[in-house]
């Protein structure tokens, strides 16, 4: 690679900004020390039952003695079952990309070798291009890799690298490769790969767990020898699982550090602001991929072809903007000048990101917060120019690499079947609906505003209108309303993200939760929901206001207008509220099924109470699907639904949930079709809904042109409806699924501090039984 495509680097760095902290080496020596005595319980574990074993079979040598030969056998299987584990090898799986070697992309080993040799990492073995937003090293463990270490792999995202400009790519590669860059880091790698041999260890069943429990289907003189053993090894299994657990809680103290020094090496070679600005657009990055992806799918369904997805996710990104009104999505962050000292001492003040920021890009989704990163990254504020140009310099040839990828990803080779669309074009189709308008301020992108109001009367007496439609639409999206939006977007990341940590759905960077910069307890998560559930309520009540006014404003002019323009408003907004409702009914009982079924399958069978149980859930899932697909034959469609859908009669077409009702006999089958069925219903709603809120906006856009021109309307179209009863499911009313297993489950799971310990008891008094009989029997 010519030297010059190799962003610059920043000049006298100070050594210690990348050594260890004493936060770290404390932390590192912990995690060494829980390892060591792990490891020290383990082998003289290992070393017991082969001791079990031999002197079993010495004793046999001298005189045969079938309870010797029973011990000496269980024993030896008992041995051999722990110690096969030290010398496993993880072998990690290829990951789904395209491998490119040095002949095929000189330009990107050059670049690649030169950013591990400055940083002082070992160079990428091999290097695969996957398509999303993503880097990552990978490669495969074994004890030995304890003392010589494992040949590293490479991923590059190309969704990534079309996302980022050079010298952002090289603070993301750079903070990969910094967690095998230098002497001080050593120790952290000890503690990684012992962690991953250990979770082999495990987790892992192969030939023996498979052979005992083909033991223990033989005859009953042979099969009590299986059932020991199988007891015996479960038991050895839950305290090795319990003990790294323990582990593990260190570990993640030092994960934590071993983060921020990763993106301090980073800092040494890119800056401070490269590896902050890419943060920021990983967040963009990741929604426009998504969308770019569902779009080229979506086409593909269709008959449809997008031969290049980076340019549907750079319009993506640009739609995106354009929708949110935020012309800093997806872009770098504009920061203060840097042209003396007084400025470089602004800039290094700056802050991209607040303390409430969102969580970390999916692809650092495990990582301390961003806001924590950038202050660990401009603690010691390091300047250096930004490389702006392409990321996409790091290929000889970037529009054949891109094809590449597209044509192994997505299927994009000259197919004459298929209709060619340009990638801009499908992406502004997808969201060619109007209430993508950036009008709207986002008003209703991913969120529901029909799920507030109980009812249609409900929402017409929820606002305040004006003495005149002129009036009353006046100004009637302001732009008050994108911060709102706003605020009730982070407010539900916040709720989500605290709730996933108090279930243990999602677990918090060096096992401390932060949240709005303080450091919270588990046991105070509770309280720290209720008062987002509080500001929510408030935002929330905001909204709800201003989704009322919208509607009765235009309703309010459609009167002035007449024609059957206030029917036909009233009709979608009954079929937008209906289908809506339904929507939510439909997701609210897949959930309940989903949950139910995930509970009881948990420790993998399914006993009387837990089959009665589900059989239960069935009873009230058929219920409710039934009078679902009764209110939906009861919708009356428009007559461009009907054109959409090109039927005459929606009642004959409409679907049903007609499967007869769940029994003992049937419940394993029963559970896939319904859901199958209800996937079905809800993609029709879904449908409906779509073409209801569609016409819905394009009407209100209509009736207020021509109410501010002061132009009569021709007559309305057909008016559609929807049931005067339906059933309503206001939001904040879904069931309460299980978070938490049943007793025995969560003691076969160890889910929880009185399960973990009671399973810890009973396995420790099992081994260490298993231990003593052993002893006293082998003599």
């Amino acid at each position: 690679m010519n030297q010059s495509n190799y962003p610059p680097s920043p000049q006298n760095i100070p050594n210690e900004l990348t050594q260890a902290s004493a936060s770290y080496k404390r932390q590192a020596m912990l995690a060494m020390l829980g390892l060591a005595i792990f490891m020290i319980l383990f082998i003289s574990l290992a070393a017991c039952f082969t001791y079990i074993a031999t002197s079993s079979f010495s004793s046999l040598a001298a005189e045969f003695n079938l309870y010797h030969l029973i011990v000496g056998v269980v024993s030896a299987v008992l041995a051999l079952f722990m110690i096969k584990s030290l010398f496993a090898i993880r072998k990690t799986q290829d990951p789904e990309g395209l491998e490119v070697t040095a002949q095929d992309e000189p330009k990107l080993f050059q670049f690649l070798n030169t950013l591990a040799d400055e940083i002082g990492a070992p160079r990428p073995h091999r290097v695969f291009l996957t398509p999303q937003v993503n880097a990552a090293v990978f490669y495969d463990l074994s004890l030995l890799n304890l003392f010589f270490p494992s040949k590293k792999n490479l991923i590059v995202g190309m969704g990534l690298v079309n996302s980022l400009n050079l010298g952002e790519l090289k603070a993301v590669l750079a903070h990969e490769f910094g967690h095998f860059a230098q002497g001080s880091m050593l120790v952290g790698r000890w503690v990684y790969i012992a962690q991953q041999i250990i979770v082999h260890m495990v987790a892992t069943r192969d030939w023996l767990d498979k052979g005992v429990s083909l033991l223990g289907r033989f005859d009953i003189r042979v099969a009590w020898i299986g059932w020991i053993l199988a007891i015996v090894i479960w038991s050895i299994r839950s305290v090795v699982d319990t003990l790294f657990r323990v582990i593990i809680i260190a570990e993640r103290a030092l994960s934590r550090e071993m983060e921020f020094n990763a993106d301090l090496v980073a800092v040494s070679v890119s800056g401070s602001d490269a590896l902050v600005n890419a943060l920021h657009k990983l967040q963009a990055a990741d929604q426009a991929w998504q969308t770019a992806s569902d779009v080229v799918h979506q086409n593909l369904q269709n008959k449809k072809q997008i031969e290049d997805v980076f340019a549907a996710q750079n319009e993506a990104i640009s739609v995106l903007s354009g929708i949110l009104g935020d012309s800093s999505f997806g872009q770098s962050p504009i920061l203060p000048e840097a042209e003396s000292d007084e400025a470089m001492s602004e800039r290094s003040n700056f802050r991209v990101f607040d303390e409430d920021s969102a969580r970390p890009p999916q692809m650092w989704a495990t990582h301390p917060a961003n806001r924590d990163r950038e202050d660990n990254a401009k603690a010691y504020y390091v300047y250096v120019p930004i490389d702006e140009s392409s990321a996409w310099n790091v290929f000889d040839d970037a529009e054949k690499t891109k094809k590449n990828v597209n044509v192994q990803f997505f299927r994009v080779e000259k197919d004459e079947t298929l209709e060619y669309v340009e990638p801009e074009e499908a992406v502004k189709n997808r969201f060619s609906q109007p209430w993508y308008s950036p009008d709207y301020k986002g008003t209703y992108l991913g969120r529901s505003w029909e799920r507030s109001f109980a009812s249609i009367s409900e929402l017409e007496t929820a606002c305040e209108l004006k003495s005149s439609a002129t009036e009353s639409l006046k100004n009637i999206y302001p732009d008050s309303l994108k911060s709102d939006l706003e605020l009730a977007r982070n407010l539900e990341i916040e709720r989500q993200t605290l709730e996933g940590l108090a279930s243990g759905d999602l677990k918090p960077s060096g096992g401390i939760i932060r949240h709005r910069g303080e450091e919270l307890k588990r046991n105070e998560i509770p309280e720290a929901i209720d008062e987002i559930s509080t500001e929510y309520k408030e935002v929330a009540a905001r909204l709800k206001t201003h989704d009322a006014y919208c509607r009765n404003a235009h309703l309010q002019a459609a009167k002035e207008l007449g024609n059957g323009w206030e029917e036909h408003l009233i009709g979608l907004i009954a079929l937008s509220h209906c289908t809506e409702h339904l929507k939510a009914h439909v997701i609210n009982e897949l959930s309940l099924l989903s949950n139910t079924w995930q509970v009881i399958t948990a420790d993998g069978t399914v006993g009387y109470f837990e089959k009665k149980r589900l059989l239960t859930v069935c009873e009230q899932v058929k219920r409710v699907m039934d009078n679902v697909a009764s209110n939906m034959q009861r919708l009356v469609l428009t007559s461009e639904m009907m054109t959409n859908f090109n039927i005459e009669s929606w009642q004959e077409v409409s679907p049903k949930f007609d499967l007869p009702a769940a029994s003992k006999s049937n419940w394993d089958q029963w559970c896939p079709a319904a859901s199958d069925h209800m996937h079905n219903i809800l993609n029709v709603l879904s449908i409906i809904n779509d073409m209801a809120l569609a016409d819905l906006i394009q009407s209100e856009r209509k009736i207020k042109q021509h109410i501010e021109d002061g132009t009569p309307l021709e007559q309305a179209p057909q008016a559609g409806s929807a049931p005067e009863d339906y059933p309503v499911l206001l939001a904040g009313e879904e069931h309460v699924l299980q978070r938490k297993l049943d007793l025995w489950n969560r003691f076969q799971l160890a889910h929880g501090i009185m399960p973990t310990l009671a399973r810890l008891s009973v396995s420790v008094g099992i081994v260490g039984g298993t231990i003593v009989f052993g002893m006293l029997s082998a003599f």
